[in-house]
């Protein structure tokens, strides 16, 4: 880690590592992307999360760094959103530095807009930036240990989360910890999705969090819809927009007039995660058929 720094509500955490090839995600198609120049250059990795509850916190208009070296700019550029199994979700890029130096980075940390609920609301609504110092050292980079996976590739698994004190991981909450009635759990393109559904003071509210299946951690920037049907007549129809509150975290949900039991849940994916993604992550979330539930 390099550094944490506060932002209003929110912390930013500052990590670099080895350059790493990643795949960006443009609807269902990937497109794999490589490393140009490794001597001199880190993959960057920005996290921001609620500083009181350490939630993982998306950030709508994105995020910009900036590179100087004694006030000169080096390279200015939008992080990718990303997922790897280390480390979940969070924005990164390889960046150039060209040689080592002591360089400055500006991080623009953009507005939340998604819905925010209960202990949220009116929060994070502050753009601004933060900035820390970084000394370049190609022999400090390559002190960073590096795990091989070899002997597992092609087996149903994922790398174990890794440990950092000051780094909470974008975990999704336990089934038994959402607000509400469980009203399932169905897996699609090797995702878990766990519906709920909770009283609200204008209804129901419906609760949709997809996680991964072996570290669960939340599957941000999807498309996703679903409809209610009772006795044969569809009694809910419509999108599941992003919303986010320390009980829920990041998950899809919306208002409802109301869902008993035995009604039938759809959940489409109506457009997979459009996170670019580390290693072991390449394949997975992109091909994601409707699921059924029974209430």
């Amino acid at each position: 880690m390099l550094e944490t720094v506060q932002h209003g509500d929110r912390t930013v955490g500052i990590f670099y590592t080895y350059v790493e090839r990643f795949w960006t995600v443009t609807g269902r198609q990937i497109q794999r992307v490589e490393a140009q120049e490794e001597y001199n250059a880190v993959h960057l990795m920005i996290s921001v999360w609620d500083t009181d509850t350490g939630t993982a916190l998306p950030v709508d208009s994105g995020l910009r760094i900036v590179v100087e070296r004694d006030g000169q700019q080096v390279t200015e550029r939008a992080p990718w959103p990303m997922l790897s199994q280390q480390m979940g979700f969070h924005f990164g890029d390889n960046v150039i530095f060209g040689d080592q130096a002591t360089f400055t980075i500006d991080v623009e940390v953009g507005t939340v807009t998604v819905d925010r609920l209960g202990e949220f609301e009116g929060k994070f609504d502050e753009s601004g930036v933060v900035s820390v110092e970084f000394d370049f050292l190609r022999g400090l980079r390559n002190e960073i240990a590096v795990e091989k996976y070899s002997d597992r590739r092609g087996n149903a698994s994922a790398r174990a989360p890794m440990e950092m004190e000051a780094l909470p991981l974008s975990v999704a909450p336990d089934a038994t910890e959402l607000p509400g009635r469980i009203l399932g759990t169905a897996t699609s393109g090797d995702a878990v999705f766990i519906a709920a559904v909770s009283d609200s003071p204008d209804g129901q509210y419906l609760t949709v969090s997809p996680r991964t299946p072996y570290n669960e951690y939340v599957l941000p920037l999807m498309s996703l819809s679903a409809s209610v049907t009772r006795n044969g007549s569809t009694v809910f129809e419509g999108a599941l927009p992003v919303a986010i509150d320390p009980e829920r975290g990041y998950h899809y949900g919306t208002r409802t007039d109301g869902i008993e039991s035995g009604d039938e849940l759809r959940i489409t994916v109506d457009a997979p995660p459009q996170v670019a993604r580390h290693e072991g992550y390449e394949t997975a979330f992109l091909d994601m058929p409707p699921m059924v539930m029974t209430a």
